[in-house]
Parts: structure tokens; C-alpha cells; sequence
């Protein structure tokens, strides 16, 4: 069996490590069932419980990994938000109209806040289901002050487990964005050889570019996450700079994988296959190989995971001798050639960028403890952030502005929700305000992501409530259930964040099993929880299409239109690189972090549209192809700043300049045809860019030779644009 190192590394983590998951479902887990289990020991089970419970629950699912303090005054906030939403709930409970009316409000606040962070969705949902929750026990205001009163007890509950777990806790969150970054390169390699190795069918095109996009973000979301430190700062962090490094570091070979990617491309010939399925394939999986153990001594720094980790690359370098010396008497025609070539200089510059990542653990391994502070530069990411003066106001200027998505979202959601509330409210469905917290969860901005998470609740739950029916009718006394609620309780909190719809599955027994616990089960209820879903699932997937949807088809033009800008603004950036012309305050480095991000964006946008109804959809072949293209552009001009990186450059080249120009001519020609600025159905000029690149300075070193290869890749890649535009014009 082939060795697959990302289920090795996720392995290791998960059972020698307390790993985030693993300790973040315990922490759900204590939350849930302590005061299931205690306070009917102190006095007697009562339904006020069940609020105290759920109340410590939905503050335990944050899902924040920062700082423990900035986490605690997240579920403060959250925990105000639903003791309100509870009280304003049981009082509107007894109107239909009132009823309809707050929905609409909560529904509006919920959706925003739910767009507004990472974990604004847990908190959206908090609310919302606390405001549902009272409107189905509809109270006078002393009792239901009472029931709040609960509410907050759990919350603080909650919050209690999350100041005591500090020391239990898996932190060191920067040291843990820079292992998942290796971890990425890791998968990405691991597809590479899946796709061009050993040609593995369920490794498409989409799922080989989806994995390198992953590497974008998960570069982006450390880079968000955190900042180079100032250098005035009185603080010792030493450790933090250097972890800044090793993720620069990380990005760089994610670059050089790009290269391969490309040269891969290329080498299929039938000569080739001896010594691809044979030395090729064992240089790639050490390679793999040295990359999952690299992300394990980062996430670690233990000398025992440093020694196999210098094993590793150690037997990458013999691995790229080896295959070196069995291309020797390959009979290869001049492309092929010229692509081994590069193939094998990428191979060299992937095993120098995995040395550096060793020498550089290593310095962080020699500091001093005393310096061992780890100045995490957290933002107060989205949501913490967002509550500064100059970010409200934009944020409320964007809330009321009736043309932006977000606005749409929420009207969407509202609207929705007050529909269901009306059914609930209008029919008397027993339990009906499971429809509304259905339509909650279930409703995404995109109506293809909607219909799949519709999908994945109804059969979660269905399955859950045929299990939990079982369950139900056994003859356990009433300790068994609440031992087997810990249990449940456990695998819904892991699986919520892993398997969406196994987490729905478990979410569904697990409230047959509190119904059981709380003396309310019964076939009926359980009947009517089923049909509640049902209906929730249907109305959020009519409300995503009806109301104000947002199809990809609409977006992709203007997510291309950027693309192309940053994708051009990369290359003159390389080229301006090469010509020693930047500012000293410039890098490429930057430029290539936008235009992968644009790239990142518009093929999320053509995946989308694979989910959407067919007669919405609308050439999606045309339009996933024009985004290959932009990502070979895009790895192609890596290819050059790599190569850059290493040569010597004595005068700048003006015929760098001069292509730059031209090419910029195309790109803008393409950005105007997608925008729909311009009538004029002329190709441009390739002959011109062409000719800018037959000069003698490309001639005069092998590594210009191969930057005039990826200049005219890039051209290939622009005229394939064209073409494609052309096409889809005349198939309007």
C-alpha cells in the first residue's frame, strides 16, 4: 500500500497531541452535561435545565482559536445576545404577530452578525435558536426572567470551562497556521503524484487545483491571523520572528510545487513512463514524505521529530541524485528535455527550501527560554475588530446598503424565517419551531451550498431520529441515557466540524435522548421533528432561489476581471524584479499572495456553479477553462521569480520592458471584452509580444533560456483566453 503521509501526520496528531478538535469536543461535552447531571442532583430535574444546558452548549461551540481571553469576551457578548433573544422570544410568544414581526428582526440580526467573522456563524445561530426556544414557551415576565436567568447561568458555565482549560488547551496558534501550511503542501504533493504518477482517475483537474488553492489560504488565513511584529516593540520574540520566516519559507516551496505541477504537465511521454512510475514516484513520496514530517516538528519542535524530519530530507536529496542519473540515457525530444531539466532544478530548489526550514527550526530550538514569547500579533479577527468606530460605520453603512449582498442575505433570511414562524405559529405544529431553526442552519448565502446542507440535514436527520427511536424503546434506566448522552454529545461536537452530516446525524439522537432524559419523548414528537426538518430544509432551498439569489454567473465576471488585474500586476512586478526597478518597500512575494487569492476566488465561484439548477447554468465548461488558464499564468510567472531569485543580474533587459507593455495590452483587452466594455471582436497583436522575446539576451544563459519558456507559456496561455472568449461569444 502506498504510505499516505497526511493521514500519518493527522494520525500522530490526533492520539500523541490533544489535538483542537478532540479538546474542543470534551469542552462541549462538559458544558452539556454537567448541568444535565448535577443540578438535578442538587435540585431535582426541572425544564429550566434544559435552558441552562443548551445555554452553556451553543457558547462552548465557538469556534475560536486565538487568544483564551479574546475567546471569553466573544462568549460574553454571545451569551448577552442570547439571554436577550430568549427574553424577547417567551415574551412575543403569545402573538402571532409580534411573533412574525421579531423574527424578522432577530432573522436580519442573525444573518448579518453570521457573515460578520469565522464564528459569527455559531453565534447567529445561538440567537436565533434561543429566540425560537421562547417563542414556543410563551411566559409572563417574572417566569421568564427565570428561565433567562438560567440561560446565563450555563453561559457562564461555559465560559468558566474555557478559562479553566487554558492550561489544557492546544495553543501556540502560530506555530499551528504555519504546520497546517506544510500540511497543505503535503496534500498537494500527495496529489501530484496521485494525478501524473499513478494517474489516479478521482484525481481530476478540479480536485489537483483545489488542492493548490488550499495552500492560498492557508497561507492568507496565517497571514490574517497574524502580523510581523513592530520593530520598536519592547518584547522579546525572537521565536515569533522566526516563525514569520518558516512561513515565508513554506509559501516559497509551495511556489516551487507549482513548478513541478507545470513540468509534470509536459512529461508524458511514453519514454518517460519506466522512470516515472519507478524513480520519479519514489522521489516525489520522499519529497512527500519530508514535507508531513516538517509540518509535525513545526507543530511540535521536539528534537525527536527534528532528527526524523533531517531523515527525511536527507533521503530526498539521494532520491533527486538517483533520479537525475536514470534521465541520463532518456531519449527525450527538446521540449522534454527542457522541461526535465527545469523539473529537476525544481526538485533541487524544493529540497534547499526543506533544509532552510531545518536550520531555521533549529535557531528556534537554540534560543533562550527566557525569550520564549511567542508575541502573537492577533488582530482582533472580523468580528472583535469589527466593533472599532471606523469599521461600524462601515459595516452599518453596508448593512443598509439595499443593493450589497449581505443586505440581500439577510432580507433572504428574515423573510424566510418569518414564514416558517407563521407555519409554526398559524398550524400549532407541535415543537414547529424546528422549521425556522432548520431554515437557520441550513440557508448559505449560495443557493448550491443551501440545497447541499438541505441534503445533508434531512438525511442526518432522518437517520438519527430511526437510531434514536430505537434507542428510545430500550429498557435502559434513566443513568444509561445520561452516560449515553456524553458520548453522543462528543461525537456531535467532533463531527459538526469534520462530517456535517454524520454531526446531524448525532445532533438528532442526541435530542431523542434529551426528550427521553426530560420525560417528553414520544413517536408523535419524534414524528413531528421529522416533519419539521423537512419542511425548514424545503423553505430555506425555495428562499435561496426566490428571494434576491446570487448566481455565480453574475459574480464571475467581475472575480475575473480582478483575477486578470492581479495576475498582470504580478507579472510587471516579477519583470520590474528582474530589471532591479522595485521600490524598496516592494516585493514580489506580495503580488503573488493577491493574484493567487483572485485566482483562489474565481475557482471557488466556477465550483459553485456546478451546484446551482441546471438552467442557470450557463457555460461552465468555458468558464472553469479560462480560470486554468490564469492559474498556469500564474504559476508560470513563479517560475520566473524563482529563477530570478537565483541568477545574477549585471544591467536590466528592456526587452523584458517592452514585453511587459505588450502583454499588458492583451490583458487589458481581455479585461474589457469580460466586462462587456468593448464591441471590438479582433484578436490582439500576439505576433508583437511574440517578437519581443527573439533577442539575443534571452540567449545568453540557460536560466534566460528558460525564462523566454515561461514568457511564452504565459502568451499561450493569454491567446487560449482569447479563444475561449471568442467561443463563448458566439455561443450566446
Amino acid at each position: 500500500m502506498r504510505f499516505r503521509p497526511i493521514k500519518q501526520f493527522n494520525t500522530i496528531l490526533q492520539q500523541e497531541y490533544l489535538e483542537p478538535t478532540i479538546s474542543w469536543a470534551i469542552r462541549v461535552v462538559v458544558a452539556l452535561n454537567v448541568p444535565l447531571i448535577v443540578l438535578p442532583l442538587w435540585k431535582g430535574f426541572s425544564y429550566e435545565i434544559i435552558w441552562a444546558a443548551f445555554g452553556a452548549y451553543m457558547l462552548s461551540l465557538i469556534d475560536y482559536r486565538g487568544s483564551h481571553y479574546r475567546k471569553i469576551i466573544i462568549q460574553l457578548i454571545e451569551a448577552v445576545l442570547i439571554f436577550f433573544a430568549a427574553m424577547i422570544g417567551m415574551f412575543a410568544g403569545s402573538s402571532l404577530i409580534l411573533c412574525i414581526i421579531c423574527m424578522f428582526v432577530v432573522g436580519m440580526f442573525a444573518a448579518l452578525i453570521r457573515n460578520w467573522s469565522n464564528y459569527g456563524s455559531s453565534i447567529g445561530v445561538a440567537v436565533g435558536f434561543f429566540f425560537l426556544f421562547g417563542i414556543s414557551n410563551p411566559v409572563n415576565f417574572h417566569t421568564s426572567l427565570n428561565f433567562g436567568y438560567y440561560v446565563f447561568g450555563g453561559a457562564l458555565w461555559s465560559i468558566f470551562i474555557t478559562a479553566l482549560s487554558f492550561p489544557f488547551t492546544a495553543s501556540n496558534p502560530l506555530r499551528r497556521s504555519v504546520a497546517n501550511i506544510w500540511k497543505e503542501n503535503t496534500e498537494y504533493l500527495d496529489a501530484l503524484v496521485l494525478r501524473y504518477i499513478t494517474e489516479d482517475k478521482e484525481m481530476d483537474a478540479i480536485a489537483i487545483t483545489a488542492k493548490e488553492m488550499d495552500i492560498r489560504k492557508a497561507i492568507d488565513l496565517s497571514v490574517e491571523l497574524f502580523e510581523r511584529r513592530q520593530t520598536n516593540t519592547r518584547l522579546k520574540a525572537q521565536h515569533y520572528d522566526m516563525m514569520i520566516e518558516l512561513r515565508k519559507t513554506s509559501s516559497l516551496f509551495g511556489a516551487v510545487l507549482n513548478t513541478i505541477h507545470e513540468e509534470l504537465e509536459v512529461l508524458n511521454s511514453e519514454d518517460m513512463k519506466p522512470v516515472k512510475n519507478s524513480v520519479l514516484y519514489k522521489t516525489l513520496s520522499s519529497l512527500t514524505q519530508a514535507t508531513a514530517r516538517i509540518a509535525i516538528v513545526i507543530f511540535t519542535l521536539r528534537a525527536e521529530d527534528l532528527t526524523m524530519a533531517k531523515i527525511r530530507v536527507k533521503r530526498c536529496e539521494i532520491a533527486i541524485e538517483l533520479f537525475k542519473e536514470a534521465c541520463s540515457e532518456l531519449t527525450l525530444n527538446e521540449k522534454e528535455k527542457r522541461s526535465l531539466k527545469h523539473l529537476m532544478e525544481a526538485l533541487q530548489k524544493a529540497h534547499h527550501y526543506l533544509q532552510q526550514t531545518i536550520l531555521q527550526i533549529e535557531e528556534k530550538l537554540n534560543f533562550k527560554k527566557s525569550d520564549y514569547l511567542e508575541n502573537y500579533k492577533l488582530s482582533f479577527n472580523h468580528f472583535l475588530a469589527g466593533l472599532k468606530p471606523r469599521v461600524l460605520v462601515e459595516f452599518i453603512r453596508e448593512m443598509f446598503n439595499i443593493d450589497s449582498q449581505q443586505f440581500k442575505y439577510a432580507l433572504r433570511v428574515a423573510i424566510g424565517l418569518t414564514i416558517a414562524v407563521f407555519i409554526y405559529k398559524f398550524f400549532k405544529i407541535d415543537h414547529g419551531h424546528w422549521i425556522a431553526l432548520t431554515m437557520l442552519i441550513v440557508i448559505q448565502p449560495y443557493y448550491g451550498a443551501t440545497r447541499k446542507k438541505g441534503i445533508e440535514r434531512t438525511v442526518g436527520t432522518v437517520a438519527g431520529i430511526v437510531l434514536g427511536g430505537v434507542v428510545m424503546l430500550l429498557p435502559f434506566p434513566h443513568e444509561a441515557f445520561v452516560g449515553l448522552l456524553v458520548v453522543i454529545s462528543f461525537l456531535v461536537a467532533y463531527f459538526l466540524r469534520n462530517n456535517y452530516k454524520v454531526g446531524v446525524f448525532f445532533v438528532t439522537v442526541m435530542m431523542v435522548v434529551m426528550m427521553q432524559i426530560s420525560k417528553q419523548g414520544s413517536w408523535e414528537l419524534i414524528g413531528w421533528r421529522v416533519l419539521s426538518t423537512l419542511i425548514g430544509a424545503v423553505l430555506a432551498i425555495i428562499a435561496s432561489y426566490a428571494f434576491w439569489p446570487v448566481w455565480e454567473k453574475q459574480r464571475f465576471p467581475t472575480l475575473l476581471v480582478n483575477a486578470l488585474n492581479q495576475n498582470s500586476n504580478y507579472l510587471k512586478q516579477v519583470i520590474r524584479y528582474f530589471n532591479n526597478e522595485l521600490a524598496p518597500n516592494e516585493s514580489w512575494y506580495k503580488s503573488r499572495r493577491l493574484a493567487e487569492a483572485a485566482n483562489n476566488d474565481v475557482f471557488a465561484c466556477v465550483q459553485r456553479m456546478y451546484e446551482e439548477p441546471q438552467n442557470i447554468q450557463r457555460q461552465i465548461d468555458i468558464s472553469f477553462a479560462k480560470v486554468g488558464t490564469f492559474i498556469r499564468i500564474a504559476r508560470e510567472t513563479t517560475s520566473v521569480a524563482l529563477i530570478i531569485n537565483e541568477i545574477e543580474r549585471i544591467q536590466p533587459v528592456k526587452e523584458l520592458n517592452t514585453y511587459a507593455d505588450r502583454v499588458g495590452e492583451i490583458f487589458n483587452w481581455i479585461s474589457l471584452k469580460t466586462a462587456g466594455l468593448t464591441d471590438h471582436n479582433s484578436l490582439p497583436d500576439f505576433k508583437a509580444v511574440k517578437e519581443s522575446l527573439n533577442t539575443p539576451a534571452f540567449s545568453t544563459n540557460e536560466q534566460m533560456g528558460f525564462i523566454k519558456t515561461e514568457l511564452e507559456k504565459i502568451i499561450f496561455e493569454l491567446e487560449t483566453i482569447c479563444i475561449l472568449i471568442k467561443k463563448q461569444t458566439a455561443g450566446m
